[in-house]
């Protein structure tokens, strides 16, 4: 068996060593002090820098899913209080047609309805051409111009209204893989078209024309397409406020994930600080046994032999 010799220059290398790692590991335990984190960088705990690293990306995703919902609840809010106003017009129409076919009435009080109901008319053509953050709501994807266009008489009264819109929707993702419509367009909510539905812009403008001209049949038809436009609102509105229940839902599940993730990057990387603090003062200790005893390991000298 072989003889090891042990000279001084080991003895100062090996202790020299040992210092340095105890060292590295105050150092180490003083900026988990510090920082109030366990993981500083990778190399520290690769597997939960990695979970730390991943639920923060997942944080960062779902803000900007959140940011997507702020930004489509006010135009929801805007479309929500537009159709309830057109509602209000609506029924007051309904209201005037229902005292316009009274036939007692004399045609002058017809005339004084009839001008109401061209107000009504006036109103109608603000609420469906309304802005919101300089954007048209009822225009489909064409946000830029008035998607309602009026032809008027030479007394300046609405004859006529065109849709310059579209009937495109417009979406945005408020999770991963899933998008909600923000929008409704100007034809399905005042110019639907079908057994009970009607163009609301025509009914109010025949309405009008017909408590003119006496027309008890015309009247008596636009009370029924009145009540047609009614549902039809009403339907408009059922569908904005789903679709506003649903971002309510979603954000409240993207926060409450959010808090989760939160709690898997604390339980990755951040220190029991009270553990650290026992850690480093028994580490300190640690290190001031060293240095004992490192000054007596290398204590000894020429000049020590000398004296």
């Amino acid at each position: 068996m072989g003889i090891i010799r042990v000279t001084s220059r080991m003895l100062v290398d090996r202790t020299l060593t040992d210092l340095a790692y105890q060292t590295r590991r105050i150092l180490a335990l003083q900026e988990q002090l510090s920082s109030g984190q366990r993981v500083n960088r990778p190399s520290d705990d690769p597997l939960n820098a990695r979970r730390a690293i991943s639920a923060q990306s997942m944080i960062a995703q779902n803000e900007q899913y959140i940011k997507n919902i702020t930004t489509i609840r006010p135009y929801l809010t805007e479309t929500e209080t537009t159709i309830t106003t057109t509602l209000d017009i609506v029924q007051r129409a309904r209201e005037l047609a229902i005292q316009g076919r009274n036939t007692t009435n004399a045609q002058l009080q017809r005339n004084q309805i009839a001008t109401e109901v061209n107000q009504l008319i006036e109103a109608l053509m603000n609420e469906a051409n309304h802005q919101t953050n300089g954007r048209y709501i009822f225009g489909g994807t064409v946000t830029t111009s008035s998607p309602f266009q009026a032809t008027r008489n030479a007394n300046g009264e609405v004859t006529s209204v065109v849709y310059n819109g579209n009937d495109n929707y417009i979406s945005m993702e408020i999770m991963e893989g899933t998008q909600v419509i923000t929008n409704q367009t100007g034809r399905e909510v005042f110019l639907a078209t079908g057994s009970q539905s009607t163009d609301i812009f025509q009914t109010l403008i025949s309405l009008r024309d017909d408590l003119r001209a006496a027309n008890f049949a015309g009247i008596e038809q636009r009370i029924q397409e009145a009540n047609y436009a009614i549902s039809q609102l009403s339907l408009a509105l059922a569908k904005v406020g789903a679709v506003s229940k649903r971002l309510d839902t979603t954000e409240e599940n993207l926060r409450n994930a959010n808090i989760e993730f939160q709690r898997v990057i604390s339980d990755s990387i951040d220190a029991d600080l009270a553990e650290v603090v026992v850690n480093l003062n028994t580490q300190t200790n640690a290190y001031q046994a060293a240095l004992n005893a490192a000054s007596r390991v290398v204590q000894p000298s020429l000049l020590d032999y000398l004296r």
